[in-house]
């Protein structure tokens, strides 16, 4: 990315109404480059140069959902990068408790999320079904002998019966890593994928994104916020959060492994309780 080219463009095209002061870059995430810009006025700016693609479905996201307080103002966009208001806050900052969390989470942004209409050009490859198979099969291959084989067959299995939703435009990556938290509350979501599915998938994706307070009060304290309804039961698509967890946990979090796996039982025992069936080691303590 290179920010004396973009300074240039954005000072032609005055599309930050102010003199640049200073720039910096900033740590990114996995594949973008960050820079920081503070203007005259007070105001600051940050750039975001990315693959092409994520750069389109990032503005899009931004767009459709501009008037969102928990999401970036979108002030400029190209083919190969972004602008957006600087906002406050720190990924690693003090976070409230995960039950707070998550209801933020759900009113502030999860039961702000919009319903795909045919007709507007935006079309999938693949179904939510065929999306959650590749996913689960993905983390299947990263798992390995960390589950048994039995485990691998029963999530392909919940992921088979899940019921057909309707889709709506998501964030995709709703996790703590891409939350930002100022005084102990959360004040902002960034980083956004392009993926249409149902609301509750960021909910629960959220939920499983930290190992801490993984039990069913604290996700449906959350649910009593939550708007959208949920299409047939729970506890399969926490088991399906969870087991796309255990996977991105061993890639990039391996001490936090057995706080997933005492998880994935717990859930476990209530998905076979709630279907009235028998596991071996079903109980939950």
């Amino acid at each position: 990315m290179d920010m004396k080219s973009i300074i240039g463009e954005l000072l032609r095209e005055n599309v930050l109404g102010s003199e640049i002061i200073t720039w910096d870059y900033l740590s990114g995430g996995t594949s973008s480059v960050v820079a920081k810009i503070q203007c005259e006025d007070g105001k600051s700016y940050v750039v975001k140069g990315n693959d092409a693609n994520l750069i389109y479905w990032e503005a899009t996201f931004l767009r459709f959902y501009e008037e969102n307080a928990l999401l970036a103002r979108l002030m400029y966009a190209t083919k190969d990068y972004l602008v957006y208001m600087f906002m406050k806050g720190d990924t690693l900052g003090a976070r409230p408790e995960k039950a707070k969390m998550l209801q933020d989470l759900t009113v502030g942004l999860i039961n702000e999320y919009k319903p795909i209409i045919r007709g507007w050009g935006w079309h999938e490859k693949l179904t939510w079904q065929e999306f959650l198979q590749q996913e689960i099969m993905g983390a299947e291959a990263i798992i390995g002998q960390h589950l048994p084989n039995e485990d691998a067959v029963l999530i392909m299995q919940v992921v088979r019966n899940q019921p057909r939703e309707r889709l709506y435009l998501l964030h995709g990556d709703c996790g703590v890593h891409n939350f930002l938290f100022q005084d102990g509350q959360l004040c902002g979501v960034i980083d956004p994928l392009h993926l249409f599915g149902p609301p509750i998938y960021d909910l629960i994706f959220a939920f499983c994104s930290s190992p801490d307070s993984l039990d069913e009060e604290t996700l449906q304290d959350a649910l009593l916020f939550f708007d959208s309804e949920i299409a047939g039961e729970l506890y399969g698509p926490v088991l399906i959060g969870l087991y796309i967890r255990i996977a991105r946990c061993l890639l990039h979090h391996p001490e936090d492994l057995a706080a997933y796996l005492e998880a994935w039982t717990y859930w476990k025992a209530l998905y076979y309780r709630q279907k009235n069936s028998t596991s071996p080691d079903t109980s939950v303590e």
